[in-house]
């Protein structure tokens, strides 16, 4: 019997490891969470005490990158709460609902620097004896990665977060930008 996938991917946006906390209001109950991962359209946070879907709310978070504070408006867009897997992270996911061109510009900015890191990572990663010293070069640039994980780990957690930055496997992208399925 062929296993069935009941997952279907429907970020319009590649996501980023973001371990930060983030402040989050519905305008009578306010929350502290730490994120789990970031991409222009939101932010997921764990939390076992979600607010229900839909929910309005106002967030606040820094980017490691960015010397100010972004104050967003977004909505609650997804929850994940599974009791019985303990290698899911429970929390939600907060989309962004009205991020000005500043904060857009930002935004983007701090994706593409951590997916060119991330990128250069696993590439230099991919020497059997990369230089500890290049290591840790890229390793600043990248502040969810720990540095005092083990080669392997690392090689691992960047050709994982790199494989986010890449169309699914039965899905080519020809000159022309235009997508086609393969057999």
């Amino acid at each position: 019997m062929k296993p069935t996938t009941q997952f279907i991917e429907r970020r319009k946006e590649a996501r980023i490891p973001f371990n930060d906390k983030v402040i989050f209001t519905d305008g009578q109950k306010t929350s502290t969470a730490y994120a789990v991962n970031i991409s222009r359209g939101g932010v997921f946070v764990m939390s076992l005490d979600p607010f229900p879907i839909d929910t309005q709310i106002f967030l606040a978070f820094c980017l490691p990158s960015h010397p100010t504070t972004f104050c967003v408006k977004g909505k609650v867009a997804h929850i994940v709460f599974d009791r019985q897997r303990c290698e899911v992270e429970n929390g939600m996911g907060l989309m962004f609902l009205e991020l000005d061109e500043s904060q857009k510009s930002i935004m983007n900015l701090h994706i593409l620097n951590q997916q060119s890191a991330y990128l250069e990572l696993k590439k230099l990663l991919t020497s059997e004896r990369p230089a500890p010293s290049e290591i840790t070069r890229c390793l600043r640039k990248i502040p969810t990665l720990s540095p005092s994980s083990d080669l392997l780990s690392l090689r691992y957690r960047a050709s994982r977060i790199c494989s986010i930055f890449e169309p699914p496997p039965d899905i080519q992208v020809n000159n022309d930008n235009q997508t086609r399925k393969t057999a």
